[in-house]
C-alpha cells in the first residue's frame, strides 16, 4: 500500500490516508501529505471504523487496497459518498460471487477447476466430490494442498473437536505445476462495467508458508498475455464488475489457464504494473474526480521486473526452510545486496515496491524495519531448534 502511495505521489497526485499506527516511513515520506491513525479494520466492527473515519475529516478519491477494505467500501458505499469520498466499487453480492469461484462458469480462455463449498464436518465425513490432490482455500494466507483423505482428516480434526464443524471451507482441485505457471490479470472497470485499463504479469517466486509455496509474490515480471487479459475481462464483465480486480490463474499441463481466485481489489503487486506504465492510478483518479469516460487501453510495456524485499506479518521472509537457518539469513543479505546493485543502476524498469531513493528517509525507515524483522525471526527459529533443557 505504501508503494502505491509513492506511485501516486510520483504521478503528481496528493496523497492522504490512514494507518495503524502511523508508521515511521509514512511520517517521513515526501509523497504523503497527511496520514490519520485509525484502528485496524479487522480489530473493530465496521461501524466503529466508519465513525472514526468520519471524525478524521478525510475526503477525496477513496482507494481500497485490501480485501477487508474492499468489503467495507461495498457495504458502506452510501456513507462514504456522503463523507465526500469518490470511488468505484462492486456491490457486496457481486464481491461474494467473485470470492466463491466454484460457482462461476468458464468464460473465454479461463476455466474454473472443480470445486465446492462445504462445512468442515462434511469434508471430514468424506462428502467432498473434488478429486485429490485438492486445495483448501478459506484460511487467509493459508492455502493448503491436501493429497489424501487421511491428511484431510488430520488437518480438520482439531477444528471438529473445537466445535467448528459448521464453519465453511472452499475446496478446489489442485492445479499442478511450478510457480512460473502462475500469472495474474489486473483490470480496472468503470462505473458502467466497462474495462478501461489492464495489465498481465507472471510470478517468478513466492514466499513460502508452513503450508507450502502459496505465499505472497516476492518476484515477478510484466508479461503481456492476451488470452489471460481477455478471459479476465469476459469473466468479470459477466459479473457486472466495477472497480479493480485481480484474476489469479495457473496454466495446467495442457496450457489452459485455470482460475485460482479473484481478489476484489487492487492487486498487491500493482506497483509492478505502475512501473511498467499501466497507468491504473491516474485512470482511477480521473474517473473518480473528473467523471472522465476513458477508452479501453492496455498501456504496459512488458519490461518491468519486481522484487519484493519486505517481509509481512503473515509470511516469513523468502528463504528456503530446507537449508540451515544461518544460510537462509545470509542468502537474504546477499539477495538484498544484489537488489541494491540493480537499484544503483537506476534501471526504470525495475520496481522495488516501496523502496524509492527519492523518498530516502521513508526508505531507510522501512528498510530498518525489514532488517529487524528478519533478525528477530532468525533468533526465534534458532531458539525453537535448540534442545530443551533438563
Amino acid at each position: 500500500m505504501f508503494a502505491l502511495a509513492q506511485a501516486a505521489g510520483r504521478a503528481g497526485l496528493t496523497v492522504v490516508g490512514t494507518s495503524w499506527p502511523v508508521e515511521p516511513w509514512v511520517k517521513k515520506s515526501r509523497y504523503v501529505q497527511k496520514a490519520v491513525a485509525l484502528p485496524c479494520l479487522g480489530e473493530v466492527v465496521s461501524g466503529v471504523y466508519a465513525m472514526n473515519l468520519k471524525k478524521s475529516g478525510l475526503k477525496g478519491v477513496w482507494l481500497p487496497c485490501v480485501d477487508d477494505m474492499a468489503g467495507f467500501t461495498a457495504e458502506y458505499a452510501p456513507f462514504l459518498s456522503n463523507l465526500g469520498m469518490h470511488f468505484i466499487s462492486a456491490d457486496p453480492e457481486t464481491i461474494e460471487r467473485a470470492i466463491t469461484t466454484h460457482e462461476l462458469m468458464p468464460r473465454g480462455m479461463i476455466r474454473v477447476p472443480d470445486g465446492e463449498m462445504l462445512s468442515m464436518q462434511d469434508l471430514y465425513d468424506g462428502k467432498c466430490r473434488c478429486a485429490f490432490p485438492l486445495m483448501l482455500k478459506t484460511r487467509r494466507n493459508g492455502f493448503m494442498r491436501v493429497d489424501d483423505t487421511a491428511s484431510l482428516r488430520q488437518i480438520l480434526q482439531p477444528q471438529i473437536e473445537a466445535g467448528h464443524g459448521e464453519q465453511m471451507e472452499i475446496v478446489q482441485r489442485y492445479v499442478a505445476g511450478g510457480v512460473e505457471r502462475m500469472a495474474s490479470a489486473i483490470v480496472l472497470f468503470d462505473d458502467e462495467s466497462r474495462p478501461v485499463r489492464g495489465f498481465t504479469g507472471r510470478r517468478l517466486r513466492v514466499a513460502r508458508t508452513r503450508f507450502g509455496a502459496f505465499g505472497e509474490t516476492t518476484a515477478a515480471r510484466a508479461e503481456w498475455i492476451p488470452e489471460l487479459y481477455e478471459g479476465a475481462c469476459e469473466l468479470l464483465s459477466h459479473l457486472g464488475w466495477r472497480g479493480f480486480a485481480e484474476v489469479e490463474c495457473k496454466q495446467d499441463e495442457n496450457g489452459i489457464w485455470q482460475l485460482l481466485e479473484i481478489n476484489p481489489r487492487l492487486s498487491g503487486w500493482t506497483c509492478l504494473a505502475e512501473a511498467d506504465g499501466a497507468g491504473f492510478l491516474q485512470a482511477y483518479y480521473r474517473i473518480c474526480s473528473e467523471g472522465a469516460r476513458l477508452d479501453e487501453a492496455c498501456l504496459q510495456r512488458s519490461r518491468a521486473e519486481y522484487v519484493r524485499m519486505i517481509g509481512t506479518c503473515y509470511h516469513d521472509p523468502d528463504w528456503d526452510g530446507e537449508v540451515p537457518r544461518c544460510r537462509g539469513l545470509w542468502r537474504k543479505v546477499r539477495e538484498a545486496v544484489a537488489a541494491w546493485r540493480l537499484y544503483r543502476r537506476k534501471k526504470p524498469e525495475v520496481s522495488f515496491g516501496a523502496w524509492d531513493g527519492r523518498d530516502l528517509q521513508a526508505s531507510l525507515r522501512i528498510a530498518w524495519r525489514s532488517i529487524v524483522r528478519v533478525w528477530k525471526i532468525a533468533r526465534l527459529r534458532k531458539k525453537k531448534t535448540q534442545p530443551a533443557s533438563s
